[in-house]
């Protein structure tokens, strides 16, 4: 795409708008900045650095007139769809910061993708780390740290390209196309921003769509979409699954006796790999780690990097981290779990009586698929934050249950009720933003009141005032 001397609106002005913004004066782009949020949010020395180099910035926001005078119009992930309908109804272009980046990225041949509602992260940490022990210079990047921008600006050279892509950057694509494409998992998400379920499975089968018929499509076995959607896929498609399938290229099979649970890579020869010294917990990992070990090999990573991985990976804080032991209570924090099928995931996999906190910000999605493991594991059961109250009403009944305003007093009661035995697991099922600015933010104060509350109350085993 020539970019010279045209005018380009950038929406949004976090983390992928500095880069795109940084791609788009490399080009020679006249670039204008339209944000909703005001001057006094922004550190002074960054907007004058870019207003230095002939950025104009619209702040407080987004102007329907800027926009529609626009060649083209850049959106950062997140930006609500409303804001540039009218320019695609007057035909203006409208791509997302990962689709402009692809467009000048030299070096794309030997990219993968990784896309899913649950564990896209975890997976796309795993497939980097696998690359890297396998001699390869590697970039880690997209939705999950560094934006696609960066490297090109950077013109730094790199072996593997490795990407988390969420839905919201797959909306508005029209050439990107990995090597590898990985899909992990579709559960309802972001219905707050998508009219329907359906929708939001659309674009996550969009990471499929433009890819060459050489290219690998990564899929569950049995994606129930799949029926749906399968066909904007042309490229070589690869089946895993969760248990035993000689139908899937790559599946897990499992024993009563976790330290001899294996999988199996089959491309053409069947390769063994041992989950001896796994680390996290959850056969969801199991199935991430099996997942990216596959694409991985696919970009020529080697046997020995994932028999090496298997037992020094040890994930992310806030995602089943374990925080500690006190008075026979165990403490885990899944603040990520910002979804129904993430907290799902962490309650099979932990052993019951569980003290569960759940809450945040609703996301529009039905907490029923929770109930039958919440009645199978769940002693006590403390509804926290702004959705409480709709929770209430769709688990009502299931177990004891009490209602908190914040996080601080769920944990606090958390504590108060705890017993010898019991796991204390903060698995919010919604986003942070009622009380917090993500879930970094709420399980590291999560985690800061457990440390601090819980050693003392249950060494003095005397009565403390918690509210």
């Amino acid at each position: 795409m020539e970019l010279k001397s045209k005018r380009v609106v950038v929406l949004g002005f976090g983390k992928s708008g500095k880069a795109v913004t940084k791609l788009l004066l490399k080009e020679g782009a006249e670039v204008i900045v339209s944000e909703v949020r005001k001057l006094e949010e922004f550190p002074s020395e960054i907007l004058e650095s870019f207003r230095a180099q002939g950025v104009y910035f619209e702040l407080g926001g987004h102007k329907k007139n800027t926009l529609l005078s626009a060649d083209l119009i850049i959106t950062s992930p997140g930006v609500p769809r409303e804001i540039y309908k009218d320019c695609l109804k007057k035909d203006i272009p409208v791509l997302s910061e990962l689709e402009i980046a692809w467009q000048f990225l030299k070096n794309k041949e030997e990219t993968i993708a990784i896309t899913g509602t649950n564990g896209k992260t975890t997976t796309t940490a795993m497939v980097s780390e696998l690359l890297k022990l396998s001699g390869y210079k590697v970039f880690t990047g997209g939705n999950y740290g560094i934006p696609l921008s960066e490297l090109v600006v950077s013109n730094v050279l790199v072996d593997k390209i490795v990407l988390e892509v969420s839905s919201f950057q797959l909306e508005n694509i029209y050439t990107f196309s990995p090597k590898v494409g990985i899909l992990l998992n579709i559960s309802p998400d972001h219905l707050e921003r998508y009219n329907s379920y359906e929708e939001y499975a659309y674009y996550k089968y969009r990471l499929f769509e433009f890819q060459k018929e050489d290219n690998y499509a990564i899929l569950p076995f049995n994606e129930p979409w799949f029926e749906r959607f399968g066909k904007l896929i042309k490229s070589r498609i690869l089946f895993f699954d969760e248990k035993e399938n000689e139908k899937a290229t790559a599946y897990l099979k499992l024993s009563n006796i976790s330290s001899e649970d294996l999988f199996i890579i089959n491309l053409g020869n069947k390769e063994f790999y041992s989950f001896s010294g796994f680390k996290l917990l959850g056969i969801h990992n199991k199935i991430n780690f099996m997942v990216a070990s596959l694409g991985a090999r696919l970009l020529s990573a080697t046997k020995e990097s994932i028999e090496r991985l298997i037992k020094e990976f040890r994930g992310f804080p806030h995602r089943l981290e374990y925080i500690g032991e006190f008075g026979g209570v165990y403490f885990i924090n899944d603040s990520k779990a910002t979804n129904v099928d993430a907290t799902l995931q962490a309650l099979k996999s932990l052993p019951g009586p569980i003290i569960l906190i759940l809450g945040g910000k609703h996301k529009g999605a039905s907490y029923a698929p929770l109930i039958s493991y919440i009645k199978e594991k769940v002693r006590i059961l403390i509804l926290m934050g702004e959705s409480r109250f709709i929770m209430a009403e769709e688990l009502n009944g299931i177990t004891e249950t009490y209602l908190s305003e914040t996080l601080s007093s769920a944990t606090l009661l958390a504590i108060k009720f705890a017993k010898p035995g019991d796991t204390v697991l903060l698995s919010p099922a919604c986003s942070s933003f009622d009380q917090f600015n993500d879930y970094k933010e709420r399980g590291e104060v999560f985690r800061k009141i457990v440390l601090e509350v819980a050693p003392f109350y249950f060494k003095e085993k005397k009565e403390v005032i918690l509210h």
